[in-house]
């Protein structure tokens, strides 16, 4: 919720109309009801992205006088002389102060608990970290069943709707995406605070138990159903926004999936390479349907029901195929045996980007390479096109902190560079 107590002309309205704050959809209303400036809500979330470019002042004032910021911090924004970057250079990060009172009603009061990315707060929500060396294969346990999910009408409709445009699209030529099989979640059950037998959670679910062994190791059980893609489409984009927000702002910690939201589940893998010394940054491509010309870290792997084996899946063989199919790293393409090449591979978090309701493992590979090695290898892989080019980054924390700052990565990214150095 948005406060309306900041400007003597937001306190009137609010006491005419008995309002005790905005959500974020009525922003664009209340500002012109105000102010007298007009905008829709695709330049209110360009504003404050950083994607509109040298937005005017008055527009600026009106907006964070919106949001609840007071005189003293609003003309402190003013007074930058680089307006744009209302939210910083990275989109994707809430930049402190600024955005605090947005970022709550976008996100949910969940975001308080986000990674922080120094002065900045990513969208990264953790939900379970493994214990020391990371999650062993035997610790994380995937089952598929066989049921599909069912999504409310109005969010069904606006799915189909999607797909039809994007197969008229493909028909006249013009590049779509392909509405594949993939897995969504439903609850999230047995994390602590959450209790076993609450009727919202089915058994299809994540239950965190924890192992025999003097460790106390976490176990962790996703029961999965099958979706598709379009479900994911709309999910992360604007026609999906209505149910993300209404989710986010009941969420709780621990936070529970909402699975037509929560449709398509991945792994994150952050490669170090050059005796780790530099880990690698893939550049997205523009053909791609979500964060086109994007940075991110070099693999992100979506389960695909039936891709490693008929009735199972893991995601340790999941992030393995990813390293070979997206970044060439196989026999076939290094003339050398996968067990010398990927010297460690690590998945050491799950948790969910808020920003597109988007829940990832967290995973590094240490590989056996130099970035020029690396680089080839990717040229030739069997799905390379997802990136148009790939970066080396050094390895230390204050290196990629910056880079992660000044360029537009997603939160699942960044969380999974920054998490690595607590189990490197």
């Amino acid at each position: 919720m948005l406060n309306l107590e900041a400007d003597p002309r937001f306190r009137e309205e609010a006491q005419k109309l008995g309002k005790l704050g905005l959500t974020r959809a009525e922003v664009p209303d209340w500002v012109l009801k105000v102010t007298g400036y007009q905008l829709n809500t695709d330049h209110l979330r360009n504003v404050e992205t950083s994607r509109s470019r040298n937005p005017s002042p008055a527009l600026i004032k009106a907006l964070l006088t919106a949001y609840g910021l007071s005189v003293h911090e609003v003309r402190a924004v003013l007074d930058d002389p680089n307006l744009n970057a209302v939210s910083g250079a990275n989109p994707h990060l809430i930049a402190g102060w600024r955005m605090r009172n947005l970022a709550i009603g976008e996100f949910g009061p969940a975001i308080g608990d986000a990674l922080r990315v120094g002065d900045q707060v990513s969208t990264w929500l953790e939900v379970e970290k493994a214990a020391s060396g990371g999650f062993m294969p035997g610790e994380i346990n995937v089952v598929v069943e066989a049921s599909e999910v069912a999504p409310p009408d109005d969010f069904k409709n606006l799915a189909n709707q999607a797909l039809a445009q994007n197969e008229q699209k493909k028909a006249d030529g013009v590049r779509g995406w392909t509405d594949n099989p993939t897995f969504c979640l439903l609850s999230a059950k047995g994390m602590p605070g959450v209790s076993r037998d609450e009727p919202d959670f089915a058994v299809r679910s994540i239950v965190t138990d924890l192992g025999k062994d003097v460790e106390e190791r976490p176990h962790l059980t996703l029961r999965l159903q099958h979706s598709w893609y379009r479900y994911n489409v709309i999910a992360k984009q604007a026609a999906g926004a209505g149910h993300r927000w209404r989710t986010l702002q009941e969420a709780t910690i621990p936070l529970k999936p909402v699975a037509f939201l929560a449709s398509g589940i991945g792994v994150c893998v952050n490669v170090i390479c050059d005796d780790a010394k530099s880990i690698v940054i893939g550049q997205r491509s523009f053909d791609e349907t979500f964060r086109k010309g994007e940075y991110d870290i070099a693999v992100v792997e979506g389960i695909r029901p039936g891709a490693e084996g008929a009735g199972s899946t893991t995601i340790h063989d999941a992030a393995y195929r990813a390293l070979s199919e997206e970044l060439g790293v196989n026999r076939s393409i290094l003339k050398r045996p996968l067990e010398d090449i990927i010297k460690r591979l690590v998945i050491f978090e799950f948790g969910c980007d808020l920003e597109f309701y988007q829940f990832n493992f967290l995973a590094f590979a240490e590989v056996d390479l130099d970035f020029d090695t690396l680089y080839g290898a990717w040229q030739k892989a069997k799905d390379r096109k997802e990136n148009q080019t790939l970066h080396k980054v050094s390895f230390d924390e204050g290196s990629v902190k910056r880079f992660i700052a000044e360029r537009p990565i997603w939160s699942s990214g960044a969380a999974c560079a920054l998490r690595t150095f607590d189990y490197f």
